[in-house]
């Protein structure tokens, strides 16, 4: 009898075991196009080098949810695939949105972004700084060891005006109507009605991404 019920439990939990697994395999398969995320009419021709997978935040500094998204987005990446690449691109609706655009590729440009991306984030939603006025976004650059000279030479730089301009076709035509958006290999963008939280953002990322690496892999043999 001891032996009979010892039987049962094994086959009890290994049943459960399974009807796991095949809900983990489900919630990987509810991705549905129209519900979670879109194609995009209009795809961006993005380089794809060895099968790599571009997965484009687009976000704005002044938006609340993108920064309460930062450490989200900061997992995702330390725990991606290595075939996925995370890029960010601020998105550029207006003037307003131009200069704060214009903030991050002069960070870029001078090599301290990764520092200047958290320091932008803070000021203004922490701090309650505008950073609309060029000696207010100068003496942010200032504390985190930038001259004068450096930020002059940048700010209003050739590259830094391309990358803004290039920002604000993408925004175009990606139709980003909210942020964050995520757009994977410039073909999808993995928000949807029924995308509601961070999580479900980054699942349909990932989910978009490896859909993609698969499709390059198979039309790559």
């Amino acid at each position: 009898m001891i032996e009979y019920l010892k039987k049962a439990k094994s086959h009890l939990i290994l049943a459960s075991l399974l009807f796991f697994t095949i809900g983990y395999a489900d919630n990987h398969s509810i991705y549905e196009e129209g519900r979670h995320y879109k194609k995009l009419g209009l795809a961006e021709s993005v380089v794809a080098e060895d099968n790599r997978v571009e997965v484009l935040e687009v976000f704005a500094y002044s938006c609340n949810h993108c920064f309460n998204f930062e450490p989200y987005l900061d997992q995702f990446d330390l725990s991606k695939a290595d075939y996925i690449d995370v890029v960010k691109m601020p998105v550029i609706f207006n003037d307003a949105y131009k200069m704060h655009a214009r903030i991050y590729y002069t960070a870029e440009s001078l090599g301290n972004l990764d520092v200047m991306h958290t320091e932008v984030y803070r000021a203004i939603h922490l701090d309650r700084k505008m950073l609309m006025d060029e000696d207010e976004i100068f003496a942010l650059f200032e504390r985190n060891g930038i001259t004068k000279e450096q930020f002059q030479s940048r700010f209003r730089s050739f590259t830094v005006e391309s990358k803004i301009n290039r920002a604000q076709r993408l925004t175009r035509k990606y139709k980003i109507r909210s942020t964050p958006s995520m757009i994977v290999n410039g073909k999808y963008i993995a928000n949807g009605p029924s995308t509601r939280t961070f999580e479900d953002i980054i699942g349909v990322s990932k989910h978009l991404a490896e859909m993609e690496y698969l499709s390059l892999s198979q039309s790559n043999d």
